[in-house]
């Protein structure tokens, strides 16, 4: 498979994105209501619009990328595949990339799913925080199951649950399950699929512990009001303001940016000696 249209037009569209939020976030300028439309645009887009411009087996989103990558790497395509390992790994190296310059600008603002997510966990519900511990061990066990599945034999358990399915409109019983579990989910706990199941989120997460822009405190300016953290969805304002060297998923969604209340406290910066 060759790089198509399709692939191609999606990728740039995704790049654009990371760089406008960015943009965004470095001059905090993220509030709720421009960030809800821009969702709902990129799930209308990225999200039902392409899905209905390729075929099934082309469903351009990145833990397609990441998937099709590791078959390729693992040489599990069946050879009239090979090409299309290589057009993915080029595309998932262009993803991690966008995710190295700004701390999870795919996930945060380019993945269609992870946005369906997020639209449909803001209501005023009771909302549930696991531990990141918990979390996180339950998707390096994914992980390890995709790898172990696919190199040992031959079976992908994401492409029987696959919830970017939904997009498609085509769901099988088990598929249909899955997602609906999702999206309820989601209702209650900040994208369970991100943080308890995408092997690109994992991988992006490992990436974010380096990544250049991200959420920066600055400890002579804050007076630790501890805002960011209760905006927070998950756990990641919380570990970086207790300056810990491994800190949870930060999703790029800009809540901790827009409640700190003190000007340079809280920056969407490359690291500085006197941040953290």
């Amino acid at each position: 498979m060759a790089f198509s249209p399709v692939l191609g037009a999606r990728l740039v569209i995704v790049l654009v994105l990371v760089a406008v939020s960015a943009v965004l976030l470095a001059r905090r300028k993220v509030h709720a209501r421009l960030r809800n439309t821009i969702m709902a645009v990129v799930v209308a887009v990225l999200g039902f619009g392409f899905a209905m411009l390729g075929p099934k087996t082309l469903d351009p989103n990145p833990v397609f990328a990441l998937r099709s990558a590791l078959r390729a790497i693992l040489g599990k395509l069946p050879p009239p595949q090979a090409s299309m390992g290589t057009v993915m790994l080029g595309m998932l190296g262009v993803m991690l990339l966008a995710g190295w310059i700004s701390n999870k600008g795919i996930c945060g603002w380019a993945c269609q799913l992870g946005l369906l997510q997020d639209i449909l966990h803001q209501n005023r519900l009771k909302k549930a925080k696991p531990p990141f511990w918990l979390t996180n061990s339950i998707r390096v066990l994914a992980f390890v199951l995709l790898v172990l599945g696919v190199s040992s034999y031959g079976f992908d358990w994401i492409g029987v649950v696959d919830p970017f399915a939904v997009f498609r409109l085509a769901l099988a019983p088990l598929a249909l399950v899955f997602v609906i579990a999702v999206l309820a989910g989601s209702m209650f706990m900040y994208r369970p699929w991100c943080q308890l199941f995408c092997p690109f989120g994992l991988v992006s997460w490992l990436l974010e512990q380096v990544s250049i822009l991200r959420p920066r405190v600055d400890k002579e300016l804050c007076i630790d009001c501890k805002l960011c953290v209760r905006a927070c969805p998950a756990h990641a304002m919380a570990d970086m303001l207790a300056e810990k060297k491994i800190h949870a998923d930060c999703f790029a969604c800009g809540a901790c940016l827009a409640a700190c209340p003190r000007k340079g406290a809280l920056l969407w910066r490359p690291s500085r000696k006197q941040g953290v």
